[in-house]
């Protein structure tokens, strides 16, 4: 024998039109049927019977129409926003390994070091993030949080997906992390690039010492070279030194630096 299913809703009668008309529609007590009426003038007054309808209505009092209504997802919570902007933590742990010159030697290798940073930082967050959506009641999958493994928008789509059909704001969210993520490839390379240049040390003894040594192997002639204190150091630049004999004869040595590392060739003649 079946138990009998408990009422889902108010009891046959006539109610105020859901969608905002002003009649009255018929609940047949598991839904809205087509029938409407007019509203009528007082509570107590008969009003016209429609097919299948009393002559008199039920109570048109302020009962609640049986409308279900969607519940409202929670706002992505910090967590989740953390997860979102992870591109930040992939470009603000390459600027401090360039800045440093720490291990990765190139721009590529900096952003490679910046990314695994914010991989491991998203799968914290998207972890804690699980915990917090599970307490609010949402259906959240126990592994959730491992789409990080693949990249952190992974996880943003997964959370965005199993919500679908609620009023929330995951898909803003994923959006917000979009727009982040093509603002740091845009902006990763030349803002690397430029702390790395302001941070490749002149080392002025060390040169001119080399510089010095070449020529004397070179030539044969002992030489004094003397080279500007704070030259430029973009690839391709170019900055002269002199080399003084001690007969009084100079030279000019035309320096030319070949990469972001310090590295560089010189050549006497100008």
């Amino acid at each position: 024998m079946s138990q009998p299913q408990p009422p889902t809703g108010p009891p046959p009668g006539w109610y105020l039109d859901p969608n905002g008309l002003q009649v009255m529609r018929w609940w047949d007590g598991g839904q809205w049927g087509t029938h409407t009426q007019p509203l009528p003038a007082s509570r107590e007054e008969p009003r016209p019977a429609q097919p299948g309808a009393s002559a008199y209505s039920a109570d048109p009092g302020p009962v609640p129409a049986p409308a279900f209504r969607t519940r409202s997802s929670p706002a992505p919570g910090p967590w989740a926003w953390t997860v979102a902007l992870t591109p930040l933590v992939m470009l603000g742990v390459a600027i401090l390994a360039a800045a440093d010159r720490g291990p990765g030697g190139g721009i590529s290798g900096y952003v490679l070091l910046g990314a695994v940073a914010a991989n491991v930082s998203a799968i914290f967050a998207a972890w804690r993030d699980t915990e917090a959506l599970r307490a609010a009641g949402e259906p959240v999958d126990g592994g959730q949080a491992l789409w990080c493994l693949l990249t952190p928008l992974a996880y943003l789509v997964a959370r965005a997906v199993v919500k679908t059909g609620k009023r929330n704001a995951d898909w803003g969210l994923l959006g917000a992390s979009l727009a982040a993520w093509l603002l740091v490839l845009v902006i990763s390379a030349p803002i690397i690039n430029s702390v790395v240049t302001e941070n490749t040390a002149f080392d002025q003894s060390q040169v001119q010492a080399q510089i010095a040594s070449g020529i004397k192997a070179k030539s044969g002639v002992a030489v004094t070279v003397s080279c500007p204190r704070d030259p430029p150091m973009n690839p391709g630049s170019q900055f002269q030194c002199v080399a003084s004999a001690a007969d009084g004869s100079t030279d000019l040595v035309t320096v030319t630096i070949q990469d972001r590392s310090g590295d560089y060739l010189w050549q006497t003649g100008g």
